[in-house]
């Protein structure tokens, strides 16, 4: 029978989705519908760019990446045949019973549980298998997404808390690390401490998007115990009315 995936409104903001590129994200809901039901299917990445995204202009090992690197799919292989699974499909898919049960090897075994399945090597393994022809495009490692950790200590740190997801996706853009994410958090110390962003109840401060794509972090900051002096009185007048 017919596989019925369905997708939630917090799809679209859930945080490591709003790190992908438009069609990458497509390409996400794609996969659920490649999947059985235990969210297995067969590695094809030249089949699914013919399947789903046949009139766009885009290379598909990109894609694919994004969803590897984000960990969202995860391709391994058992006996020569390259697999993929969705590790949080059953989390988010209500499976009807009538739907056929997976003749797909788990990533964890096969069903004897005599031969451990391999989890293809990120770094050396061709992204396209059978289907590059020739071509391979090798992945870099699996990693989490870039709005982790470092994006959750901004967000903490940032006083105006509003549009986390346009926030998230101008640091994903971003990527900072090393030294600029140390120079991004230092300006936001300086800028939280400034005069503009203290006066009037915080009202100067801009979005987190807005202060990410402008790199706001490199302004130079008043602080806010500077105060404008007075012009200096001139004595002989100092009397006069």
């Amino acid at each position: 029978m017919a596989r019925i995936r369905t997708i939630k409104p917090d799809f679209f903001t859930s945080e490591d989705v709003v790190c992908l590129t438009p069609l990458a994200r497509l390409l996400y809901i794609a996969t659920w519908l490649e999947a059985d039901r235990d969210g297995r299917f067969v590695w094809r990445p030249g089949t699914m760019k013919l399947r789903y995204l046949p009139g766009d202009d885009c290379n598909i090992d990109t894609l694919v990446q994004e969803l590897v690197k984000a960990g969202l799919v995860v391709p391994y292989e058992i006996e020569g045949q390259t697999y993929a699974e969705i590790p949080t499909f059953a989390k988010h898919q209500v499976i009807n019973n009538r739907e056929t049960a997976s003749a797909i090897p788990a990533r964890v075994g096969d069903a004897l549980g005599t031969r451990a399945s391999r989890v293809i090597d990120a770094t050396t393994t061709p992204l396209m298998g059978k289907e590059g022809k020739g071509k391979e495009s090798t992945r870099t490692q699996r990693v989490t997404p870039d709005g982790g950790d470092g994006f959750a200590t901004f967000w903490n740190q940032y006083p105006k808390k509003v549009a986390k997801p346009q926030a998230l996706r101008a640091w994903c853009k971003i990527k900072p690390t090393g030294q600029i994410l140390a120079d991004l958090m230092a300006g936001l110390e300086r800028q939280n401490a400034g005069e503009q962003w203290q006066k009037d109840g915080g009202q100067f401060i801009p979005h987190p998007a807005s202060w990410l794509n402008g790199r706001r972090w490199e302004d130079e900051v008043l602080p806010a115990a500077s105060q404008p002096q007075a012009p200096a009185r001139n004595p002989i007048f100092a009397g006069a009315v």
